[in-house]
């Protein structure tokens, strides 16, 4: 392996693309998957994978600019009066600059989307701001500009949205050894905008090549430009491991860049949003430098004021529901309505969790006897028919009202209105290391968890979500996670 890749000549790519007898893949092979064949002729194998590249291209890439444009010129066309040449002048120049990014611009994909806006508005944003400054401009065609500008660059991205929602999954080409190939199929089985169509490993391979995963081995690392060609990938995705070098990459760049595919390379940062990761050149070397996960002190205070002031302001409002509710509770079944738990809070901190009472009053010491019929991974326990719930239970539970009374929890500062479940203190002596990263936020009256599937998910997926809310997330995102349990709620999505 090591002679044939150290001798690899470097425009081996080349002669595969452009003459001589290629090797491809064979689309509509049997079951096994893709199988090589040799192609003669200069441009057998590659007209369709030009014709593939060319819509796919005009798909992903001139819609998003036609859009801006064509908004933009009528725009124009509606506030000529306001401000006559001078608002086509602002189209002239949001077309010219979206033509210049268009024609340099190498790809439109989700990291891309935000470039071309930044750099007109960059350009109409200087423009404007020098003939404003010399009172070269009327009020009325200030405003007449700058709508044109804004309603290009919503265009824009309506135009991206629409194009990215029409391309269906993206479709990617492995290369790399078995054990990361298998690692980034497995991970991206349940991604349904990722379909990985093949591999290509780095050694020889031979004609009765297997598959990895259900994914068919298409060829070896001389094969990927001919693969990605046959395949109509949109990317290649080089997985980590030692069998490929840093010049292996290169070289694969460097094949690549006449194509409309795309090269990326997989590094082992999961689970960390994109925002947190600054590449750099140390030693002419690219690195990722990863950005301190959680929030900063400021950003926990700032949370922290904003869950208080949300929770008291509930509780004046649903005040009278939680009364109703408490009535309901007492005369459905002997007991207090409310339920006092210990439950284990940030940095593994003690407190008792409020909810109302959906269970008969002696439920925790039945739960021996109901283990054996556990439906939930992990250390939880989750039963949908459990003996143990009250009529009116039962509806609690469903509807989420039971949680209600976790407001005052919030109010207290032991929880916050998003964040992890709040684990019981069993579950926590059942952790691994890991795991315990959970116990670094406050719980929450919903989090990631909630929104993602509830009793629907894994123990393994419930974990995962969480995790990755306490290390990625942002006010943002705990508005996003409020609004989306609006919906779970009412749909009832994975209640138990």
């Amino acid at each position: 392996m090591t002679t044939s890749r150290d001798a690899w000549p470097c425009n081996q790519f080349g002669l595969l693309l452009w003459g001589g007898s290629v090797t491809a893949v064979e689309l509509g092979a049997g079951s096994t998957g893709g199988r090589a064949r040799t192609v003669s002729g200069r441009w057998a194998g590659l007209a369709p994978g030009l014709r593939r590249s060319g819509e796919r291209w005009a798909r992903a890439r001139v819609q998003p600019y036609v859009s801006a444009c064509l908004v933009g010129t009528a725009a124009a066309a509606v506030l000529t009066r306001a401000g006559g040449p001078v608002v086509w002048t602002a189209a002239a120049v949001v077309v010219l600059a979206l033509a210049y990014d268009l024609v340099m611009s190498r790809s439109l994909g989700p990291v891309s989307i935000a470039a071309p806006l930044k750099r007109l508005g960059l350009v109409a944003g200087t423009a404007l701001l020098a003939a404003t400054s010399f009172a070269w401009l009327t009020p009325g065609q200030a405003r007449a500009e700058l709508a044109i500008v804004l309603l290009a660059s919503v265009a824009f991205l309506a135009g991206a949205w629409l194009a990215r929602a029409a391309r269906g999954p993206r479709t990617v080409l492995l290369v790399g050894g078995r054990v990361g190939a298998a690692q980034l199929i497995t991970q991206w089985a349940s991604c349904p905008d990722v379909r990985v169509e093949g591999v290509c490993l780095p050694e020889f391979v031979g004609d009765g090549a297997d598959q990895i995963i259900d994914v068919p081995v298409v060829g070896s690392i001389d094969d990927v430009v001919a693969a990605a060609a046959g395949l109509g990938v949109d990317a290649v995705v080089v997985a980590p491991g030692p069998l490929l070098t840093a010049y292996d990459v290169r070289r694969l760049s460097w094949s690549l860049e006449k194509t409309s595919v795309e090269l990326s390379v997989a590094a082992e940062v999961d689970g960390i949003l994109p925002r947190r990761i600054v590449p750099q050149v140390i030693g002419h070397r690219v690195m990722l430098s990863v950005r301190p996960g959680g929030r900063s002190g400021p950003a926990l205070w700032g949370k922290g004021l904003l869950d208080r002031v949300a929770a008291a302001l509930l509780l004046v409002l649903l005040s009278p529901v939680l009364a109703l509710v408490a009535v309901l509770v007492r005369r459905d079944s002997p007991g207090p309505a409310l339920f006092r738990q210990t439950r284990v809070g940030r940095d593994g901190a003690l407190f008792e969790v409020l909810k109302f009472r959906t269970m008969v009053v002696d439920a925790e010491s039945l739960l021996a006897g109901l283990l054996a019929e556990n439906e939930a991974a992990g250390p939880l326990f989750k039963m949908a028919a459990d003996p143990r719930a009250t009529r009116i239970g039962r509806f609690l539970r469903r509807s989420s009202i039971d949680e209600l009374p976790q407001l005052v929890n919030v109010l207290k500062g032991q929880m916050s209105l998003v964040g992890p479940r709040p684990s019981l203190p069993v579950e926590t002596m059942a952790y691994d290391e890991w795991v315990h990263r959970r116990l670094s936020a406050k719980p929450g009256m919903t989090g990631a968890w909630q929104v993602g599937g509830r009793s629907n998910l894994s123990w393994s997926e419930s974990v995962r979500l969480d995790i990755d809310y306490v290390d990625n997330a942002t006010l943002r995102d705990d508005l996003l996670i409020a609004m989306r349990t609006a919906r779970v709620v009412l749909t009832r999505d994975g209640a138990v």
